[in-house]
């Protein structure tokens, strides 16, 4: 066919499009999984290079980022060349005519090095025609390695046992091409075929001639996600261990109704299942019931990550979850077998997470020299090891709490939410800023005596503080702490949460007027404001007095707290803000956990560093804000000096001696917190001096400085620990206890008031017949004598006595009362009102036992016997002039 050679003439070609398919320098340089249509009815001569790649976009429905053409009868090595621009069109359309009109086109949707790769294969033909085995695998090597596109289709290896991550790995080149196949022999080379990326997003997983797989189960996975992505219904003819026939749509008389077959058999020789035919053809729409190849393994493994994160997802929960993101009809029973399946999943990951534990404690060691990593297991007869603690400190932190931080800690242990089972205890200290500084931290199976003295014992290792002198530990009130703080940290002041305090008070002891002293008294910086506030409890109630001297005031109140620690503190909030800020971390297996606690740890001191090096503050920006609070309250506040540097403080009942000097105040508040109080501030305003000068050490910027100058270092990915040979550890047995396991911590009665109304917990109810507390009327002992006339009484239970007859019907008949009075307004109009002196009583009935009354109705009465009840309860001005009819009915005229 012939034609002008430039790209203004009027000339046909036809043009071959090779699309969808990619590059390959193994063996040598070819195209492969790709489609192809021909181009015949395009005058390419009246385009340009742009108008001719829109050509392209629009036959192979996507975009051509590289176009390539070449000759058919030369090789890809020899004639391949690029189209990039105007000039190489017109170069590209003298080739077609020199072609007989003929040329194939190949689109790269992936950016290839195709041309480095005919470099380096002319060169390697050039030097030497028989390349050794290393060079070939050099060459895969190189080629494999260029950055491509995320939509890039590789060829990966099986899915990698890391718990955390899941690389790519990919395929080898001696794995490419067959061992027997020999170049030189003149054999015609084998095509190369994809292996199975099972990392690949499910609903994109499409079957593929030639595909090989590890095993017919990943070839089942494949055909159960292509099925319900695309919606059709997939059916086994065949299934076993060496073959496997899928087809689509069975018929009554189980025969495949639709074109689609693909048959699968397994390979000896390359120890592989493959596809060896396939009609990917569909001719009826789409099902909603897919039969075998939705299994109960298919629904757990896409749930594994929704059952970790909530254990206690119910099976019908699953099943409307199937149906709302698959758009697949499942059965509860399915959806139980798939949970049970998706625990066993995740219960062998928990297996690897505790045989990784060694090598993860090793990598901190190695990364973080000096830190501390202790794991504790239990051995049973048989030699099996189980998890039994792991305690974790870091060099950086310990050493950042050492230089900047006050001697003061707090501990506290919390559940574990997920499916890992036990407790977290952690120490928590205060930075110059009077923030959270976590220390270390330990995942134990249970909290008791035993693991919180081991737990101190390696703190206080860690920190240099030997038995505890000079440091205040806080804590809540659980016995097993108390007890070991009091055998391992001795010489340590040991404070208890005063909230917890209270919380056991009020159980016992309510009422505002106690909440109001109590705090007051935990709150109170002298013995004897303390002193003068129990004796006020013990006015109200002697046992609630006894009840709080006997747990010991000198762990709750400010009044017997030792001096110069910087720290009034009553409460143990820094381990409950720690706690909360890892609140999602302990839902997560054990490694996960501790990897995403020390990266919080790592992030925030990074961060701390940085934001402390932007003050140009003497003392830190929390302590500054309680100095500007106080001073509001100065004005109620007179000096008189006395002394050099000594004042005496005054307000209208309070008068209290300060001593700059000494940075001392009576109120013993400043000795306490290390920030002067309110006395203090009025004597150091009375000089004009700064208040800030006399805060303490620790609370100043360079201190904060201190605190985080020193960093934690990375770890490397799990694939690069370093190895253990010892035997794997097994997770902790867990002990069942009775009743359902509770996620949520027991809050008290105090936390759990409503937004709009308060909390009824603990409120003592009263009977509402003999006004006593303890019971209802339900249970109420005079209820037994007969109905209370206070309770009121429910329609068709029983027939009311005579003498209550009227009330209760017009109760009962309060519909129909207002159309009676508006009708008796009428006759009172038309005739004389009747004379009250007239009216007869109506005469007494006997009362009716309870025994003898009738027995309720169970039908509803009728409208008009309705009007005939309520006309013979009233009185009602009737034509006689009587005025009143008890026992017939009144004709109303």
């Amino acid at each position: 066919m012939a034609g002008p050679s430039n790209a203004k003439g009027s000339t046909y070609i036809q043009v071959d499009v090779h699309y969808d398919g990619m590059f390959s320098p193994i063996p040598h340089l070819i195209y492969y999984l790709n489609q192809k249509t021909s181009i015949t009815d395009v005058d390419f001569g009246g385009l340009n290079f742009k108008e001719f790649i829109h050509v392209l976009e629009d036959v192979t429905k996507g975009k051509c980022p590289v176009v390539y053409y070449c000759l058919g009868h030369k090789s890809m090595r020899d004639g391949l060349t690029p189209l990039k621009n105007d000039d190489d069109y017109r170069r590209f359309l003298d080739v077609a005519h020199g072609n007989e009109g003929k040329i194939n086109v190949y689109i790269d949707h992936y950016n290839d090095s195709v041309l480095d790769w005919i470099e380096e294969e002319k060169e390697e033909k050039n030097v030497d025609s028989e390349s050794s085995d290393e060079d070939k695998d050099s060459v895969m090597s190189d080629a494999l390695s260029v950055d491509h596109e995320p939509d890039e289709e590789v060829i990966p290896l099986t899915k990698s046992d890391d718990p955390f991550l899941n690389y790519i790995s990919v395929v080898p080149r001696d794995e490419f091409v067959d061992e027997d196949d020999d170049s030189d022999n003149g054999t015609k080379e084998a095509p190369i075929y994809p292996y199975h990326d099972s990392t690949q997003k499910w609903d994109t997983m499409q079957p593929i001639l030639g595909m090989r797989f590890c095993n017919p189960q990943e070839l089942k996975q494949l055909v159960s996600n292509y099925a319900v992505a695309n919606g059709f219904n997939l059916w086994y003819e065949k299934n076993d261990k060496t073959r496997l026939l899928v087809r689509c749509c069975k018929t009554s008389e189980g025969k495949a109704a639709c074109p689609f077959r693909l048959w699968a058999t397994w390979m000896s020789s390359e120890k592989s299942f493959q596809i060896k035919s396939l009609r990917n053809e569909h001719n009826y729409a789409r099902t909603f019931k897919f039969g075998s190849v939705v299994t109960y393994s298919w629904i757990g493994k896409h749930f594994v990550n929704d059952i970790l994160e909530n254990p206690k997802l119910s099976c019908r929960e699953m099943r409307d979850k199937v149906g709302e993101i698959f758009n697949v009809k499942v059965s509860v029973g399915q959806c139980r077998n798939a949970k049970k399946f998706a625990l066993n999943e995740i219960e062998g990951s928990l297996n690897t997470h505790y045989e990784k534990l060694w090598s993860y404690g090793a990598e901190i060691l190695r990364a973080n020299p000096g830190s501390t990593v202790k794991i504790g297991t239990d051995t049973m007869p048989d030699s099996t090891i189980y998890f039994s603690r792991m305690y974790v400190c870091i060099k950086g932190v310990k050493d950042g709490w050492i230089e900047g931080c006050r001697r003061v800690i707090g501990v506290d242990g919390c559940f574990l939410k997920g499916i890992c089972r036990g407790e977290l205890l952690s120490a928590v200290g205060r930075d110059a800023n009077n923030h959270i500084y976590p220390i270390a931290w330990a995942v134990v199976a249970v909290e008791n005596k035993e693991t919180w003295k081991w737990f101190l014992n390696l703190l206080l290792k860690d920190i240099n503080m030997g038995n505890g002198a000079g440091l205040t530990l806080l804590s809540d009130q659980h016995k097993g702490l108390i007890e070991a703080v009091k055998e391992r940290v001795p010489d340590a002041e040991h404070r208890q949460c005063a909230r917890h305090v209270y919380a056991n008070f009020k159980k016992k002891f309510k009422g505002a007027a106690y909440r109001k002293l109590f705090w007051r008294a935990a709150k109170a910086t002298t013995v004897q404001r303390f002193e003068g506030l129990m004796k006020e409890i013990r006015a109200i109630d002697v046992q609630a007095y006894d009840h709080l001297m006997e747990r010991d005031p000198k762990s709750w109140s400010r009044a017997f707290f030792v001096l110069d620690r910087s720290c009034d503190a009553i409460e143990n909030g820094i381990c409950e803000s720690f706690n909360a800020a890892i609140v999602h971390a302990r839902k997560k297996p054990i490694i996960t956990m501790l990897e995403e606690i020390r990266r919080f740890v790592m992030d925030r001191m990074y961060c701390k560093r940085l934001k402390g090096q932007k003050w140009n503050l003497a003392i830190c920006p929390s302590i500054r804000k309680k100095i500007v609070d106080k001073r509001k309250h100065l004005r109620y506040w007179y000096v008189i000096p006395s002394g050099v540097q000594q004042f005496e403080v005054r307000s209208v009942h309070e008068v209290y001696a300060v001593y700059l000097n000494q940075r001392t105040c009576a109120c013993r508040g400043w000795q306490l917190s290390g920030i002067p109080c309110i006395h203090a501030m009025a004597a150091i305003s009375y000089l004009n001096e700064n208040v800030e000068d006399y805060v303490a050490t620790w609370f100043t910027t360079e201190m904060f400085g201190n605190c985080y100058k020193y960093t934690i270092n990375p770890l490397n990915g799990s694939e690069m620990w370093p190895s253990w040979e010892g035997q794997p550890m097994l997770p902790p047995k867990r002990k069942r206890l009775p009743g359902r396991p509770k996620v949520n911590r027991k809050k008290a009665a105090s936390e759990k008031e409503g937004r709009h109304t308060i909390s009824k917990k603990g409120a003592i109810t009263k009977c509402s017949i003999c006004r006593e507390p303890g019971h209802n009327k339900i249970t109420c002992p005079l209820s037994k004598e007969g109905p209370s006339t206070k309770a009121k009484k429910k329609k068709g239970k029983h027939v009311p006595d005579v003498e209550d007859e009227s009330e209760f019907e017009i109760e009962e008949m309060d519909e129909v009362e207002n159309e009676y009075e508006s009708e008796i307004e009428e006759l009172a109009e038309d005739g004389d009102e009747p004379d009250q002196g007239q009216v007869e009583e109506p005469a007494a009935q006997p009362v009716v036992e309870v025994e003898q009354r009738a027995q309720p109705l169970k039908r509803k009465r009728k409208y008009s016997e309705r009007i005939t009840k309520v006309a013979l309860s009233r009185v009602v001005n009737t034509k006689d002039g009587c005025g009143l009819s008890v026992n017939k009915p009144v004709t109303l005229e």
